[in-house]
Parts: C-alpha cells; structure tokens; sequence
C-alpha cells in the first residue's frame, strides 16, 4: 500500500546570509510538518543548488535521521554531469555529499522554457508546499526566488516564507 505524501519544495537565494535563528526556524517547521502528517511521508524536492537549498537540505536530513517518514528527491534542470559543473569545487563537493544521502535525483521533463524557469514551475506545480527562503522582493529575475514564489502564489501553492536577507541583494 503507497503511503500518502506530503511534497515540499525549497526554493531560496544563493547568496542568502544565515541569521541568527534561521536554522533553529526552519527545523521548527519541519517539526510541526512531522507532527501534523505523522501518517504520511514527507518528501522534500530540492535541486541543492548553492545557498538555501543546500541550508534547507542539511536541516532536513539531520530530522530524516530520526524520522522514517522523510525522504529528499533531488530534481535537476539538466544532467547532473552539467549541473555540477556551475559550482565551485568546494560545493560541487557538498552538492556530491549531500546528494549521496538523497532517496533519489533526477532530470525534470524538458517543456522548452529555459531550465531554472522550468525547474521553479515543475517544483511548483508538483508540490504540496513551497517552502521559501527568500526577503520578499519581486525583482523580475525570470527563474529566480521571487519569480517561483509570484508563479506558485498565482498557482495558488500553501507558501512558507521564512524571511531570509541577501549578501549581495
């Protein structure tokens, strides 16, 4: 019998800064999603890109340790092969890390806009809950954090916002 699922996905800045109390808010939503849908998986979609998601990621398979109920996909905009090779050597080599511990990754279907675009709608319309790392401006960056965020308040997704400043803005 299929367990029913809870989908989750992180979208967030690549150059966030982690203020104090970020990890401990984050971990605390994650609690509440594991109380209140104690009888379901719940299954978190990141592509681990740098910042956010690999943040969101580590606090999360710190609570799939304890929980059995957790499972972390990995959807890519393209091969990983390519993927990777935007990192610096220092995260490629956490992207690698932290992807060993996924339940799995994969290349999302190609629809012919361009791939973070694709990436941010797929996540979207397959989630449940988006869950965004992001400081609230809408700067029009197409596949960025607030463009995800402006699609799935247009598509209507239960949104997450946990107020998250940029190094860089």
């Amino acid at each position: 019998m299929l367990k029913e699922q809870i989908l989750i996905a992180i979208t967030g800045h690549r150059d966030m800064l982690k203020r104090k109390g970020l990890k401990e808010e984050v971990s605390e939503y994650f609690d509440e999603l594991i109380v209140k849908h104690k009888d379901k998986e719940i299954v978190l979609l990141s592509p681990l890109a740098e910042g956010a998601d690999m943040f969101v990621v580590k606090v999360f398979l710190e609570k799939k340790k304890k929980h059995k109920n957790l499972r972390l996909l990995i959807p890519l905009p393209f091969k990983k092969e390519h993927y990777v090779k935007a990192f610096s050597r220092i995260r490629k080599k956490e992207f690698l890390k932290l992807s060993r511990e996924a339940d799995g990754i994969f290349q999302i279907p190609s629809m012919g806009d361009p791939p973070y675009v694709e990436l941010g709608k797929y996540l979207v319309n397959i989630s449940d809950i988006l869950l965004a790392l992001w400081d609230g401006t809408f700067n029009g960056r197409e596949g960025g954090t607030g463009d995800v965020v402006s699609y799935g308040q247009n598509m209507g997704i239960e949104l997450k916002h946990v107020v998250c400043e940029r190094r860089f803005g």
